[in-house]
């Protein structure tokens, strides 16, 4: 799948990218939406990346948002069900397959990369901030990849990782149950609950974001996070580490539905299926990217199918909160299906 560039375009420039001496700045300049990333978004932070990539005059990338109230609260995904009601279901994929490549950018980019998460940072406003060399995180950041209620997966590299969040103490050792936990019910979690997962790097106080993305720029990220990073307050996740890992360790994904129903209540059926299964082949995966083309297959597929309109339909177009799902339970769900998707695997655009 190749970026033809014909997605939908922006009117407004929700993007703005600078040179500030050594530092690449890009703002996030949609404050109304909160920040939610259009197609052309996409393309414009890749192309500002992949212009500083090999610039010398360009020693680091600092990202920060024009919203106090958001770092980006997801993609817009009212944006890709209005491409797939329309028959558009290739554009649609396409939208996909050039955030994903932007999300594969920030991985492996050479340079040091800081996003300053304040406020709400949810679904692909994780992708373009978790993949990063510096993640700061503060009181008022909220963090979730609530897909499973919109018909959808979580995706952006999640199924990279969220089988690799790990607590204090035990890093290295995989926390697939709490991925998982995270994942099925979109569980909301908090700056300093990232910092304890391995999801961000650096903690600040929310009234100190400002400064530090001007110190950033004056005096290095190193230097800056010396000076601001503060100890981030106990995480009320890890505090309930067991208990997730005995309801989300089971073998599969029935026994989870029957141990912990009130988190998973009103999520598709297909997308729980979706994303354990996703998870269970991110975990074994080797690279972020390997992970970000079979996200792109299941992509592709997910949107095709009815849960994916309806569910979009139901939390952002009407809001009713009463969708209607393909399938009355995982038991439904074929899958064999799943898995001979998750099989393959779509190339990123350069």
């Amino acid at each position: 799948m190749t970026d033809t560039a014909t997605y939908p375009t922006d009117t407004d420039q929700y993007v703005l990218a600078e040179v500030r001496g050594g530092t690449g700045h890009i703002v996030l300049n949609r404050p109304r939406q909160l920040n939610a990333l259009t197609a052309q978004m996409y393309h414009d932070m890749k192309a500002a990346l992949d212009a500083w990539k090999d610039d010398p005059g360009v020693e680091h990338v600092l990202v920060t948002s024009a919203s106090p109230r958001a770092w980006c609260a997801g993609g817009d995904i009212r944006q890709v069900r209005g491409a797939v009601l329309g028959g558009q279901v290739e554009e649609a994929g396409r939208i996909f397959a050039v955030e994903y490549a932007l999300d594969g950018l920030i991985a492996d980019y050479p340079k040091p990369y800081v996003a300053l998460m304040n406020g709400i940072c949810m679904g692909g406003g994780m992708g373009i901030s978790v993949h990063g060399s510096h993640r700061v995180v503060g009181p008022s950041t909220v963090m979730a990849m609530p897909e499973t209620k919109i018909g959808f997966f979580p995706d952006i590299g999640a199924s990279w990782f969220l089988p690799r969040v790990s607590r204090p103490g035990r890093r290295g050792e995989p926390g697939l149950a709490v991925g998982r936990y995270l994942a099925l019910g979109g569980q909301r979690f908090g700056g300093a609950d990232a910092v304890a997962l391995g999801l961000a790097d650096h903690f600040v106080a929310d009234e100190d974001f400002g400064a530090l993305a001007d110190a950033v720029v004056e005096e290095g990220p190193e230097a800056a996070l010396a000076r601001f990073a503060r100890e981030p307050e106990p995480s009320p996740l890890v505090d309930r580490w067991e208990l997730i890992e005995e309801r989300y360790g089971a073998g599969t994904l029935e026994e989870i539905v029957a141990a912990a129903p009130e988190d998973v209540a009103g999520m598709s059926p297909s997308s729980l299926v979706r994303t354990f299964e996703l998870l269970e082949r991110g975990a074994a995966d080797g690279s972020v990217r390997s992970c970000l083309e079979r996200e792109l297959r299941l992509a592709v597929d997910t949107i095709a199918r009815p849960d994916f309109a309806e569910g979009v339909r139901a939390v952002l177009v009407d809001k009713d909160g009463a969708p209607v799902w393909e399938h009355a339970s995982v038991a439904d769900v074929d899958v064999a299906a799943v898995r001979a998707v998750l099989d393959e695997k779509l190339p990123l655009p350069l």
